[in-house]
């Protein structure tokens, strides 16, 4: 004889713990696509801090940034990120970034930022709408699934750019480049 399994016992913790969850990573862009594409990007011209160390801590750089350039009267542009360091082989402690915001031409940074220019070049690029939380992993994964059918991996550095969205009901873009 077959139990019989009775649904609704399921229904409310369904109903509030599934659902909420599911409903949220929507939200976040975790079912939106990931679109690659090979192009030619840059040249950026970017304001920057150094960072050294766990790229967890990130964010908390990107602020300092943010707030520098502010106050210096500088508009920063689309969040910008470029990564030196493979977290796959690189110990936490040494891992190596540049963080901060793109910015116009021949602008003058206060301290501590530096100023820098990436040249145009070509890359593969993944685009996703998604949570700055969320987005990194999703793109990242298809673009290493994008390499390694190729007998590729993921070259560093690796460049990314996350344009914030201009209503709170939808979520920024990330670009992320590599190295085809």
């Amino acid at each position: 004889m077959v139990p019989v399994v009775n649904y609704k016992k399921f229904l409310p913790f369904l109903l509030a713990f599934v659902l909420p969850l599911v409903i949220v990573y929507a939200w976040w862009g975790g079912f939106n696509p990931v679109t690659l594409a090979t192009e030619v990007r840059g040249p950026y011209t970017y304001a920057y801090l150094e960072h050294t160390g766990d790229y967890a801590k990130l964010p908390e750089a990107l602020g300092v940034a943010r707030k520098t350039l502010e106050d210096a009267g500088i508009r920063p542009g689309p969040a910008f990120t470029l990564l030196y360091s493979n977290p796959e082989v690189v110990r936490r402690a040494d891992r190596r970034a540049r963080v901060g915001y793109l910015v116009e031409p021949g602008i003058e940074v206060p301290d501590p930022l530096q100023l820098d220019t990436l040249p145009a070049r070509e890359v593969l690029t993944a685009r996703v709408r998604a949570a700055i939380l969320l987005a990194p992993s999703r793109a990242y994964q298809a673009l290493d699934d994008h390499l390694q059918a190729r007998g590729k991996g993921i070259r560093m550095p690796t460049v990314e750019i996350y344009e914030d969205s201009a209503s709170v009901l939808t979520m920024g873009v990330l670009t992320v480049e590599v190295m085809p």
